[in-house]
């Protein structure tokens, strides 16, 4: 009998996990260490080659992606190929869970401030729309392929809370390949601060049962807050006023992680009740 702890309605249990992928579902590529790491590698080797397309610096990221949206489209193809190959479930639920308003709320705070000067006169729309959809794309790569496949496959082999760190940090190193355009102090910074936010992703991931589209969205308007600015005559983004209210998001996400879920395995979801919440020998059921 599986035992749950009290309020694990996310499919964390204490016991070791059978696999992380439907029983009726053929698998030409076994999760697993080896499969995380691959699609880290693709991942990364494919954003590489992005830079490569692209005739602007890092600071002009609107420009950037109207050059790169086609090579992040054929990342996603890729990642939902390894997905299917795989056999993978990255998507397990619709829940929130409490833990996603440490992001909803920055983020949406941050929103107010790409609508307002986008109503202003000067906005570029056209880099506008192009910001809109290319952190759209964006959101859904990075999301399938870091919480989607990294977490879930290293959670086929070992605890939550490995995998959660494993995923944010394999996420950080993937922006490594920004020092292509960008200056390398900018970049080692950078990869550190999506280290952290990686696993502020992952943790919420992970509290709200698996719910890929809940990260995609917090991970698309997050960029998008911070770019949308740059195609308006304001030219800035709000990231400095609300810096702290991430921070302190990121903070409590490795508390709940290290709290919550040490020594517990994920995303086996629970198929039986606790034992408190099984009926008495004799007792009818409902």
């Amino acid at each position: 009998m599986t035992h749950l702890p009290a309020g694990a309605d996310d499919g964390t249990t204490t016991t070791e996990p059978t696999d992380s992928t439907d029983a009726g579902r053929s698998r030409v590529i076994r999760p697993g260490w080896a499969l995380a790491i691959a699609a880290w590698a693709i991942y990364t080797f494919g954003m590489a080659m992005a830079w490569l397309v692209t005739d602007n610096s890092y600071d002009d990221t609107a420009e950037v992606l109207r050059d790169m949206w086609w090579v992040l489209a054929i990342l996603i193809v890729i990642m939902f190929a390894l997905v299917r190959l795989s056999g993978l479930r990255v998507h397990r639920s619709w829940r929130l869970g409490w833990p996603s308003l440490l992001l909803i709320v920055p983020v949406a705070i941050s929103l107010v401030g790409v609508v307002v000067p986008i109503t202003e006169p000067g906005t570029e729309w056209t880099l506008v729309w192009v910001a809109l959809f290319g952190t759209l794309l964006v959101g859904i790569g990075e999301e399938t392929a870091f919480r989607g496949i990294v977490l879930n496959s290293i959670a086929t082999r070992t605890s939550v809370v490995v995998a959660v760190l494993a995923s944010g940090v394999l996420f950080g190193l993937m922006h490594s390949v920004n020092a292509m355009i960008a200056p390398v102090g900018d970049t080692v910074t950078q990869v550190i601060v999506t280290s952290v936010t990686g696993i502020t992703f992952g943790v919420i991931y992970v509290a709200s049962g698996g719910n890929l589209v809940l990260v995609i969205c917090l991970h698309w308007l997050y960029d998008f807050a911070l770019i949308g600015p740059l195609a308006t005559t304001a030219g800035e983004n709000t990231m400095g006023v609300v810096a702290p209210f991430f921070l302190l998001a990121n903070v409590a996400a490795l508390v709940i992680l290290f709290v919550r879920y040490r020594g517990l395995r994920w995303p086996e979801m629970a198929k039986k009740a606790s034992p408190a919440e099984q009926p008495a020998p004799g007792q009818p059921t409902t």
